[in-house]
C-alpha cells in the first residue's frame, strides 16, 4: 500500500463468532494487553469492539502534547514518550476506546498493529480472524467488500409474474 493512502478496519458482525481470536492474539503481540475487546451484547452474545481511527479524531484533537497522532495510512496511535497521561484522548473519545496504562501510566490504543504493518504485514486480529469477519484495506476496497458481502446474503427466489 502506498503511503498517504488511508487505510479501513471494518468488523462484519453478521460473520463474527464471538470465539475471541482476535482478542487474545491482539493480547499476545502488544505486551500492555488487547486493544480490541469482546463485549457481552446480552444472552451470550460477544462481539470485538476496538478503535475506530476516525478521519477527525476528537482524541487527536484534545491530546495537549501532541502524543496522540496518525500514521501516514491514517491510523490513530500513541507516541509514549510524549503522553504526560493527562486523560484528555480518554475523555474526548466518543466510544471509551483509550485506556490509561497502569503499567507505564499512559494511554494505550489500537494502532492497526503498527509495528506489523511497518514488516509489511497484516494487523494480527485481521490475520488471524477465523471466519475472515474483520477486514482492511482502502476504504473504496472496504467498500466493495461489503456491498459484495451484503449481495450474497440476498437470495434469489426467481421471477415475478
Amino acid at each position: 500500500m502506498e503511503a498517504g493512502s488511508s487505510l479501513l478496519r471494518a468488523i462484519d458482525y453478521s460473520k463474527c463468532i464471538g470465539c475471541e481470536t482476535c482478542e487474545v492474539v491482539c493480547g499476545f503481540i502488544h505486551e500492555l494487553g488487547p486493544f480490541i475487546k469482546l463485549y457481552e451484547l446480552g444472552g451470550g452474545v460477544k462481539k470485538p469492539i476496538s478503535c475506530f481511527h476516525c478521519s477527525k479524531a476528537p482524541c487527536i484533537e484534545a491530546c495537549p502534547t501532541g502524543a496522540m497522532r496518525k500514521d501516514q495510512y491514517g491510523a490513530v496511535y500513541v507516541e509514549p514518550s510524549k503522553c504526560i497521561g493527562c486523560m484528555a484522548c480518554l475523555y474526548a473519545c466518543p466510544f471509551g476506546i483509550p485506556e490509561l496504562s497502569e503499567v507505564t501510566k499512559t494511554s494505550t490504543k489500537c494502532d492497526l498493529c503498527r509495528d506489523l504493518r511497518r514488516e509489511g504485514l497484516t494487523p494480527a486480529c485481521v490475520a488471524m480472524c477465523p471466519t475472515r469477519a474483520i477486514i482492511l484495506g482502502p476504504p473504496r476496497a472496504i467498500g466493495d467488500e461489503v456491498k459484495r458481502r451484503a449481495l450474497t446474503k440476498i437470495v434469489y427466489l426467481g421471477e415475478l409474474k
